[in-house]
């Protein structure tokens, strides 16, 4: 039987390759061993990439704005952030943004129950908080960017992104390249190209980086 994993995922799935990377090489499992990981368009760096391009407005609008609520409202649920959604949220969004990211609603539902600009969304003191993160925020940051910066793989690792993401900014891939080589780790950066899926480079990214993570995963087993 098998031993070996190879680790893949897409965007939030990314991260979650890398951590299960580092879980098994650290002997998570009594059975299971890392073999490589792929990580693919992923946001590995929030502090230093993906919230300043969100709050910069370098990301798709619609698409900001769902993952910056998606963001407040989890890290509050697990590190409380806040007090009430009225000190983040603006109206009416203080009052109806945590329904629709419970879990239970449609991506469509999602869609429609926001707003369309940041600024429409956050309060000065939400905004603030993103840009200038601090306490319970700035320690969660910490263990959230460390799936790059806080181990040293002693496997394959390639990241893959692709050129232009409107939602990952590739600045996320620079800097989880620039932290795995500062830890000896050379990680080939592999650039697939403009795909498009729908409108979004993000979404092709995650098709054809699966055919590429595939191809690559085949010539080490």
């Amino acid at each position: 039987m098998l031993r070996g994993v190879l680790a893949t995922g897409f965007s939030q799935g990314a991260s979650a390759a890398l951590g299960l990377a580092r879980s098994l090489q650290e002997g998570a499992d009594g059975w299971f061993r890392i073999g490589a990981v792929a990580p693919v368009s992923g946001a590995y760096a929030f502090r230093d990439a993906a919230l300043p391009a969100l709050l910069a407005g370098r990301t798709d609008p619609k698409a900001s704005v769902i993952y910056t609520a998606l963001f407040l409202v989890a890290f509050n649920r697990l590190h409380h952030l806040y007090d009430t959604p009225a000190q983040v949220f603006r109206a009416p969004y203080d009052h109806t943004i945590e329904s629709p990211l419970d879990g239970t609603h449609t991506g469509q539902e999602v869609v429609a129950g926001t707003t369309d600009s940041l600024d429409a969304l956050l309060t000065a003191r939400g905004r603030a908080m993103l840009a200038h993160p601090t306490g319970r925020l700035a320690a969660a940051l910490r263990t959230t960017d460390g799936v790059c910066t806080d181990w040293v793989p002693r496997v394959p690792v390639r990241l893959y992104y692709a050129e232009g993401d409107e939602q990952a900014v590739n600045t996320n891939t620079a800097h989880c390249h620039a932290a795995l080589r500062a830890h000896g780790v050379e990680a080939p950066v592999v650039d697939l190209g403009a795909p498009d899926y729908r409108g979004s480079r993000h979404l092709g990214s995650q098709r054809a980086g699966t055919a590429a993570v595939v191809q690559w995963f085949r010539t080490l087993w």
